[in-house]
């Protein structure tokens, strides 16, 4: 446990790269006491609103909340929403320095109508970040060159347009540092080669084409991760844990099993535990401990909202062993 906690205090000593489709999170929140004459449906009366960073924009505020430097590489549209964005991440401390802006694009938007603590609706505003062939020569450009500053880079993809085959093959092909990738549904034969990717289960099942899992797990993994030839793989199951190989081991790392609020963000968390833990040194069994109790602490947040070091600290030193008593070998090495 001492050695967990002293490896966390790294966390301010690495720097990263984020790279990937961004968000602006619009949270309105007012009452509802009617239905409208005009439509049964209920009318909410605004009453204050809240813009925070989505995508992979929170992503970099997870890294730099837990005290990473980070650098921010993706497209913002030339509008108003993107001018918020940008200020937002500016005042952070992010390094938004290399990100690009497309003119006649909006920015990414999704926009939360919050009554007495509920979502009641979401309305998403989005053209997609499709990178013109200048800009996406200019991403690879860039983050090549800041692979050979910093401790690793996260592609965070939620499938808006900004990554393809081709991007993916150059940023690994071209990168220094450690790959952390958070896919969609899409372009896995372009992820060969990465050290660490992290689909959910449903991603994974529709990247094997294996409808029903049945019996161990281990093979199924193993194959994938053999075919992407990855370091490690990381397979998110909601309140299920999460199963990780590397090499010829497997285990099944239990979820903290916390009342659960809100959802949103508890990926984007697992990726930045993930990225931060092994490269301050921890092993994928260590860090995936981490991950999860990080990802636990966020579904009791409305939103996607970074945690402080105090909370993670705070819960490791509550969860941190039990937890590691409670996982599961899938396969051990042999």
């Amino acid at each position: 446990m001492r050695e967990i906690l002293h490896q966390i205090k790294k966390f301010k000593e690495l720097k990263g790269v984020v790279i990937g489709d961004l968000m602006l999170d619009i949270y309105s929140f007012g009452k509802v006491d009617r239905i409208s004459p005009e439509a049964p449906v209920p009318v909410i009366k605004i009453e204050r609103e809240e813009y925070r960073a989505g995508g992979a924009a929170n992503v970099a505020s997870n890294l730099k909340a837990l005290g990473a430097e980070v650098s921010l590489v993706g497209i913002i549209g030339e509008d108003e929403n993107g001018r918020i964005l940008l200020d937002l991440l500016k005042s952070k401390g992010i390094d938004t320095s290399n990100l690009l802006i497309k003119k006649r694009t909006r920015t990414i938007v999704k926009n939360r109508l919050i009554s007495k603590g509920q979502q009641l609706l979401r309305v998403d505003h989005e053209d997609g970040a499709h990178p013109t062939r200048t800009q996406k020569d200019s991403i690879i450009d860039i983050v090549s060159k800041l692979s050979q500053k910093v401790n690793f880079i996260i592609i965070e993809d939620y499938n808006k347009g900004l990554l393809s085959s081709n991007l993916y093959r150059e940023i690994i092909k071209n990168s220094k540092a450690p790959i952390f990738i958070d896919p969609k549904f899409e372009y896995y034969s372009a992820m060969k080669n990465a050290f660490l990717i992290k689909p959910n289960f449903d991603e994974f099942r529709r990247a094997t084409r294996l409808h029903n899992i049945r019996g161990n797990i281990f093979k199924h993994l193993e194959s994938f991760r053999k075919r992407l030839n990855a370091k490690n793989l990381v397979v998110t199951k909601g309140e299920d844990g999460m199963f990780i190989t590397s090499d010829t081991l497997a285990y099944h790392i239990p979820s903290l099993h916390r009342n659960v609020y809100d959802v949103t963000g508890a990926g984007d968390m697992v990726i930045s535990i993930l990225a931060l833990s092994m490269s301050s040194g921890l092993n994928l069994i260590e860090s995936s401990i981490l991950a999860t109790i990080a990802a636990g602490i966020e579904i009791t947040k409305l939103g996607a909202e970074p945690i402080t070091p105090e909370e993670l600290l705070e819960e490791i030193q509550r969860s941190y062993e039990r937890l590691k008593r409670e996982i599961k070998v899938l396969k051990e090495q042999s």
